[in-house]
């Protein structure tokens, strides 16, 4: 009888917990938007737009969301199309904040734009080893990273690199070399998640001051109720909970399932408040 009281009163203080976090401020930091005609370029079934987003975000209680250009290299005039794009999204809207994009092989260039979008209010700005194809250890990648962090941008990194079997120690010095940046790696790595301890080591050393973060999209959702799931909550932990970002993705993956992914793992209310509206309002500075 005892045992059944106190199952009952567990479920009734979860439940809880979700509903007041479903009242709360929460904040989705991956999601990208395209411009008109090229909306179902990222998801043939899903438009990449405003008005969708804002859709999602209203069914998943997510009261505020990170808009991401990404651009190719050697095009200065659709780059600045496509972030002014964003920005001015952004600009007219408090649900949104944006987040730009250089191609770090177009050298002063991509620094100089930079510096242009910071200054009309970007909070962030996204590069792609993948699909901007650059090595994440190229010396321009570096100076961008430099010039992001002396005009108040955190640099987001896609972290998927399964043709760089080395992604991660370059990561960390890339880390080590900034560290007055702000890096976050999206999508923790994905499916070699748990290589992110390394960033645990070395803030045991004096060599990185925790300057990089995480986001989960992709990889929360893809774990939930896996055998894995308790390993990706005991690495997090080992990093360090205040480092990561609650994000889905839009438009691959939807906002609703990936927050409620993030909610089926066993994190204590604070932690959830972290994950979920804390972190990124620090990284962004919101």
């Amino acid at each position: 009888m005892k045992k059944n009281w106190t199952i009952a009163v567990s479920a009734a203080l979860l439940f809880a917990t979700i509903a007041s976090i479903t009242q709360a401020q929460i904040i989705d930091s991956h999601a990208h938007l395209l411009p008109p005609g090229m909306e179902r370029a990222l998801n043939p079934d899903v438009d990449a737009s405003a008005e969708e987003l804002r859709r999602q975000m209203k069914e998943a209680g997510v009261t505020k969301a990170a808009i991401y250009a990404m651009v190719q290299k050697s095009d200065p005039d659709a780059m600045q199309s496509y972030n002014d794009f964003i920005l001015n999204i952004a600009k007219e809207s408090d649900d949104f904040f944006a987040v730009v994009s250089v191609h770090p092989l177009d050298g002063e260039v991509a620094i100089e734009e930079v510096k242009r979008a910071a200054a009309l209010g970007a909070k962030a700005l996204k590069l792609h080893p993948f699909y901007q194809g650059f090595e994440i250890d190229n010396p321009n990648v570096s100076a961008v990273v430099k010039a992001a962090g002396e005009v108040g941008l955190a640099v987001i990194f896609d972290s998927i690199a399964a043709s760089d079997g080395g992604a991660t120690g370059k990561f960390v010095d890339l880390a080590i070399a900034n560290p007055d940046t702000k890096i976050v790696l999206a999508h923790m790595a994905g499916y070699r998640f748990s290589e992110m301890i390394l960033f645990a080591v070395f803030a045991k050393g004096p060599f990185y001051n925790g300057n990089v973060y995480f986001d989960l999209s992709a990889v929360a959702p893809l774990y939930a109720n896996s055998p894995r799931a308790e390993e990706l909550v005991w690495t997090i932990r080992q990093i360090g909970v205040d480092q990561f970002l609650h994000a889905s993705d839009f438009p691959i993956f939807d906002l609703k399932s990936s927050r409620e992914a993030i909610e089926s793992y066993n994190f204590t209310p604070d932690e959830l408040k972290k994950l979920l509206y804390d972190n990124a309002a620090t990284v962004f500075g919101l």
